[in-house]
């Protein structure tokens, strides 16, 4: 009876694992178009702010938003456009503005649910209005990513938990491969290491 329950319970843990280890970041190479009802979730903002806070992905409607028209092309397939049109999301400047940056900031870092990471350079965010925290892709709902218009597809980051400001040179997943992390896309480029 012992090595039945304890099977069971194997079992249930592989199972378990599995499930968890699916994530929405860069990694699992899907974008998760879901109906409201199933946008869940919240995006810590925290690091060198005065005011940390959290916002739920339904909450990220309800801030002041702008739609952006960009393509998304992956390091995997630099020749080929992954998705085009109008995403709809944050700034991303709103956001760390709401959280009251204290000073010192260097990089922005972004969490993924599945553990993905990358980062931007603070200046280059409060300058840059069009990178957002998109949730709404073709005027469909999205599960949350930050789109980086003119840039790789390893700056956009899905399935975003956390934007942390740091005071150091923090490295994304890609970036601490060796990849640009500007990640800028120009004429002929490649975004090779």
């Amino acid at each position: 009876m012992r090595k039945e329950i304890f099977a069971v319970l194997v079992l249930l843990l592989l199972l378990g694992g599995t499930y968890l280890f699916k994530g929405g970041g860069e990694k699992s190479g899907n974008d998760n178009t879901n109906p409201p009802d199933q946008m869940t979730g919240v995006i810590q903002v925290t690091g060198l702010v005065e005011k940390p806070y959290n916002v739920t992905y339904e909450g990220l409607s309800k801030l002041p938003s702008r739609e952006v028209n960009a393509p998304l092309y992956c390091v995997g397939a630099p020749g080929k456009v992954l998705k085009n049109g109008t995403w709809k999301g944050v700034p991303l400047k709103t956001l760390l503005e709401l959280a009251k940056p204290t000073g010192g900031a260097f990089k922005v870092a972004l969490y993924a649910s599945d553990g993905y990471t990358t980062d931007f350079y603070f200046d280059t965010v409060m300058r840059e209005e069009d990178i957002i925290v998109a949730y709404e892709f073709n005027g469909k709902p999205i599960t949350p990513r930050v789109v980086a218009p003119n840039r790789w597809g390893y700056k956009w980051i899905k399935g975003l938990t956390r934007i942390e400001l740091v005071s150091y040179d923090f490295k994304g997943t890609w970036e601490s491969s060796g990849y640009p992390d500007d990640a800028r896309i120009t004429g002929d480029s490649s975004p090779g290491r």
